[in-house]
């Protein structure tokens, strides 16, 4: 059995039986080997919902836990990228020059030539120039065919609206759309996932509690939605004046961000929308966190 580190180690030691066992059935998953380099699109329903921060922690555990290469892309505009929230603060935006080597790389190392890299073993590749709008097909001219020695690729594509969300799904394997816990937010996450799916991209809904505490409706609205949701508390080390390890995030963070990271890999190795019947987590109310309530981790409310 995989041992478990980080975050999941510490709520481990002190969990419920139920709550242990849905842990080791997570990280189960979520090491779980893919046929093929899967592609993760991040977007954000709107500035401000916590894309970043989502897909930083995402690429992380999944650095933290798989055994092959996993690539972070920050392909989004502004100040504070998932590369900053996955742990390093001085990344050199690629260049021109760097895109033709890469794209050269004939074996594993040559890919990762020159790429930052973090504690946790994450590889990072900055496309945003001085925090401006970078465009759709940079992302194509920095990888091309090298994005094969990837096991996993997490991309911050930023805030998407439906009419721009294509170039997404052209690079994408499995799409995660974060949006706010409210209700507008939240229903053009859903609406925005449906697009994704129409063009044949699986999706899963991350729902972020940028604001605090999500409402009591949170949970149970999660439990009928029929795209995958996952609930991401809120955690006020985001807001750090420096990055702060995994380790030292609220609990109930790690347990969300593991139950995110399993829902993708799970998606993406089905296909379809659904975490299958292997992950067998448990959703917890909002308000609570004691009861749980049995059901596939991606049809569920995840909260702490």
């Amino acid at each position: 059995m995989a041992v478990l580190r980080g975050p999941s180690a510490h709520v481990l030691a002190s969990a419920s039986p139920d709550r242990a066992r849905e842990l080791v059935a997570l990280d189960h998953v979520v090491r779980a080997p893919l046929p093929l380099s899967t592609r993760v699109g991040v977007v954000g329903v709107s500035a401000g919902v916590g894309c970043s921060v989502v897909a930083g922690l995402v690429a992380s555990a999944l650095a933290a836990r798989r055994p092959h290469r996993v690539l972070a892309v920050n392909a989004s505009a502004g100040g504070r990228s998932l590369l900053w929230h996955a742990g390093t603060t001085a990344v050199t935006p690629a260049l021109p020059a760097d895109d033709e080597a890469r794209r050269g790389a004939r074996t594993g190392a040559e890919a990762v030539e020159g790429l930052a890299r973090t504690e946790g073993g994450l590889h990072c590749l900055d496309l945003a120039v001085d925090g401006a709008a970078v465009p759709d097909a940079r992302w194509w001219e920095a990888l091309g065919p090298a994005g094969r020695f990837f096991d996993v690729i997490v991309t911050d594509w930023g805030a998407r609206s439906a009419d721009r969300s294509g170039p997404v799904a052209a690079s994408s394997s499995v799409v995660c759309v974060v949006a706010e816990a409210e209700r507008s937010s939240w229903q053009h996450g859903v609406d925005l996932a449906g697009r994704f799916a129409a063009d044949g991209v699986p999706a899963v809904l991350a729902v972020s509690a940028v604001r605090g505490r999500p409402a009591a409706w949170c949970a149970q609205a999660a439990r009928l939605s029929h795209v995958p949701v996952v609930l991401v508390p809120h955690d006020r080390a985001h807001g750090a004046q420096a990055p702060v390890p995994a380790a030292r995030l609220r609990a109930g963070t790690g347990v969300a961000v593991l139950r995110l990271a399993a829902a993708l890999v799970a998606t993406a190795g089905s296909g379809v929308g659904s975490t299958g019947p292997d992950v067998g987590a448990t959703a917890v109310p909002a308000a609570a966190g004691e009861r749980s309530l049995s059901g596939r981790a991606g049809r569920q409310a995840v909260a702490s």
